[in-house]
């Protein structure tokens, strides 16, 4: 659930006058768009959790001084991609962070057995063509579509420019198209319906 931006501006100014109330709807809003995220670039589950929680600790423990945020998901997002990213350049194994494979999320279930069937083959489908795709690309689809998040999040939290995030993700929904093989307005649209 996404907060409007004058309620998500309260919350957050809350949090940061210790408000123990605002710190909970803090994580309970931003804790499953997390680790989803988290996911994707940290295959050990255990390590990924104990990555969050240490997140929100500092998170409390830095309050007061924390300068205020337009988007609250965005700043979480980009905190925890840091902290993964400096865990596996502290770990010195670069090479599987580079070779996490993507899962989708799965859709709920269907009550008709035509609509479970047409989803299942949708499903595969993208997941396939996710598959061949790199890890940027992945991400950067999965930023977007799963996440929700502008073209410029998305440019500040894979610290590159606005124009490479339009080719990437351009790029990434070609590659999607022509795995797929339908219209890149239908691949945009399975994206949403399977990521979002």
């Amino acid at each position: 659930m996404q907060l409007r931006p004058e309620d998500e501006a309260l919350l957050w100014l809350r949090f940061k006058n210790s408000d123990r109330d605002a710190f909970a709807s803090l994580y309970q809003l931003h804790i499953v768009p997390l680790i989803a995220y988290g996911a994707r670039l940290c295959p050990d589950r255990d390590l990924l959790k104990d990555q969050i929680q240490e997140l929100f600790v500092e998170l409390w423990n830095s309050r007061e001084k924390l300068a205020d945020t337009g988007s609250i998901r965005f700043y979480l997002l980009k905190a925890l991609r840091y902290k993964l990213i400096r865990l596996e350049k502290l770990r010195h194994n670069r090479a599987s962070f580079e070779a996490i494979p993507f899962e989708l999320q799965e859709a709920p279930i269907e009550t008709s057995i035509v609509e479970r069937e047409m989803h299942e083959s949708y499903s595969h489908l993208l997941k396939d063509a996710l598959g061949h795709l790199t890890l940027r690309q992945r991400e950067i689809i999965q930023l977007r579509f799963y996440q929700g998040l502008s073209h410029e999040q998305i440019a500040e939290l894979m610290d590159v420019n606005y124009q490479s995030v339009s080719n990437l993700l351009y790029k990434a929904l070609c590659r999607l198209k022509e795995r797929i093989k339908m219209p890149v307005f239908v691949v945009v649209a399975l994206s949403c319906l399977f990521l979002g």
